[in-house]
């Protein structure tokens, strides 16, 4: 007898196949021939391919033609002629190695640069989809539920393992950009061109390869369809453009500190409605130009930047555009406001700055800032995508003592052994500290117990805390039975003031601003948490010392009524006594 669920139109299984997952599909094909026959549809697995994957290739060029990364999210057909199923199933063996090399990675602390490394070289782009799964809800804005239930579903070392590789692989696709954009042998000036390359430094932000440009595109189509701005001029389309950027919050920074901020030389800070430098707003407004129809090309003069702005045929002279004044200048404006750097009188035609010059002076806008900023919580990323450009775009200069410069980036970046081998060579010992970092993969040091016996410290890794006298927040993430840190540090930190000066236990903590901090025994108030009627309030805490960049490094979890961090496999094997 045949059932009725046998007797449907294939139409219809195709729509009621559409609520299952692939996975269920997958299963029911095996149930009888005619499912097996009704599930090959094949636009049904382009659909569940394009529900669950993002990302179509594992690396970019670069383009002076359309915004990065967009080439990496375009789906046209499967690749080598084979089905969508065929490619689906591809995709899913990849995400399967993928998760099984980040379970060793979580797991097992043998080969864990490797492993990364190979997540990277061999994927790229195509991680992301496995990985964006594992992000916190600051990042994955689709996570953020009921705080509750959210905090105590949270794996955090999976979230920070999961970000830093992502992070490994943003910074591998940056250095992949600059050398593409070095090999060039034509790069365009106009249009898309700058943009795109500011975003290759943007990759070396923590949160870089998160950004989408094609907000610009979006700005573009309302200008370009609103219908007054067909009637326009190119002066007036101009002055619409400038207006634009400023009612989307591309603004220029004032003076002093905000100038100088390492933040204005990433675009995610400007997206995200920072005040930013000429440079970025150049290159916006270029793009912006773009999507109009206009031709505009940044011009580079001493201590500034410039548009410039090509005028119908009929007019030769072309526009210029000061945009940090937001207003069109006449040449002989800019003559006299450069008057004490110029050897001569500008003159037309001007010259076009070329984009690799442009991204070298990006480069050496975040040396300045890093040395006049030396505590910013970005200094070593801006650090790291510097000495990038600097090593592949300019004449292999680099702006601080290597030894210094090298110390900074196995600290931050002890993923990173393809920019290590990059800085390499045989004027330098790196040669053998990467040698050393390879056997120490494959060989780490045994973890150093430090168990709670003669005189144990009062308080645990893992507990919540209010600082007494600054107030910040903190979790102990370790402790020493007494303060280790260097004699010149004590007396700056004035350790003899305390009642128990240094000879009380001390506690490495991670704080609220995402700094890490040594703090006495005398110090460390952990009864403040508790004593907060507001459950919002405690979640709001508790939240915030999530979203430190390295709390996953130590604690796998978060009990909030209890007021601690639980620890993973490695912070649990160094304190085995605080986790009983």
């Amino acid at each position: 007898m045949t059932s009725s669920i046998e007797t449907l139109p294939p139409e219809l299984f195709r729509f009621i196949l559409a609520y299952l997952s692939p996975e269920d599909t997958s299963a029911l094909a095996q149930t009888c021939h005619r499912m097996n026959i009704i599930t090959r549809d094949d636009k049904i697995w382009q659909q569940y391919f394009l529900q669950r994957y993002i990302f179509s290739t594992n690396s970019i060029p670069y383009s002076d033609e359309e915004y990065l990364p967009s080439s990496a999210l375009k789906f046209t057909e499967p690749p080598d002629n084979c089905t969508w199923q065929e490619y689906f199933i591809q995709r899913s063996l990849q995400d399967k190695h993928i998760r099984s090399l980040l379970n060793e990675i979580i797991s097992i602390r043998i080969k864990r640069i490797h492993n990364a490394e190979l997540i990277s070289s061999t994927y790229g782009f195509l991680a992301f989809d496995v990985l964006r799964h594992y992000f916190s809800p600051s990042i994955d804005t689709s996570k953020q539920l009921n705080t509750s239930i959210t905090l105590n579903l949270r794996n955090l070392t999976r979230e920070y393992y999961s970000l830093d590789i992502a992070r490994l692989i943003s910074r591998n696709i940056g250095l992949s950009l600059l050398n593409d954009l070095k090999n060039r042998t034509e790069t365009r000036t106009e249009g898309k061109a700058l943009i795109n390359a500011l975003f290759i430094i943007q990759c070396f932000h923590p949160y870089g390869i998160f950004l989408s440009l094609n907000r610009l595109h979006l700005i573009g189509e309302r200008l370009i369809n609103d219908p007054i701005f067909s009637t326009l001029n190119v002066n007036e389309k101009c002055e619409s453009i400038i207006k634009t950027m400023k009612i989307e919050k591309f603004l220029a920074a004032n003076g002093g500190d905000e100038y100088y901020d390492l933040e204005n030389s990433f675009l995610f800070s400007t997206f995200n409605g920072k005040p930013t430098i000429p440079l970025t707003l150049v290159a916006i407004f270029c793009a912006l130009a773009d999507e109009c129809g206009l031709i505009a090309r940044p011009i580079g003069f001493p201590g500034e930047v410039m548009i410039q702005v090509e005028q119908p045929l009929n007019n030769s002279i072309p526009l210029i555009i000061s945009i940090f004044d937001g207003k069109i200048i006449t040449l002989n404006e800019i003559n006299v406001r450069l008057a004490d750097v110029l050897d001569r009188p500008l003159t037309y035609p001007l010259f076009i700055t070329p984009i690799i010059e442009l991204v070298i002076r990006s480069a050496r806008n975040i040396i300045n800032s890093i040395s006049r900023y030396t505590t910013s919580s970005l200094n070593s990323y801006g650090l790291y995508a510097a000495v990038s450009i600097l090593k592949i775009l300019g004449d292999g200069a680099l702006p601080f003592a290597f030894h210094s410069m090298i110390n900074v980036i196995k600290e931050h970046f002890p993923m990173d052994i393809r920019f290590l081998e990059m800085l390499s060579s045989p004027l330098t010992t790196l040669n053998d500290d990467l040698d050393q970092i390879r056997n120490q993969d494959l060989n780490p040091l045994p973890i150093e117990e430090k168990r709670r016996i003669n005189s144990p410290p009062k308080f645990y890794a893992g507990q919540i805390f209010q600082h007494k006298q600054y107030n910040y927040w903190g979790v102990i993430c370790g402790w020493d039975l007494i303060c280790m840190a260097s004699t010149l540090w004590q007396v700056r930190m004035g350790i003899t003031n305390l009642l128990r000066g240094a000879s009380q236990p001390f506690y490495h903590i991670l704080a609220n601003d995402s700094s890490r901090r040594y703090v006495a025994e005398d110090n460390i108030n952990t009864d403040a948490f508790n004593l907060i009627d507001d459950q919002q309030e405690k979640y709001s805490i508790v939240q915030n010392l999530c979203s430190i960049d390295d709390i996953g490094k130590y604690f796998e979890r978060v009990d909030v009524i209890n007021a601690r961090f639980i620890p993973n496999n490695e912070l649990r094997n160094e304190y085995p006594d605080d986790f009983v």
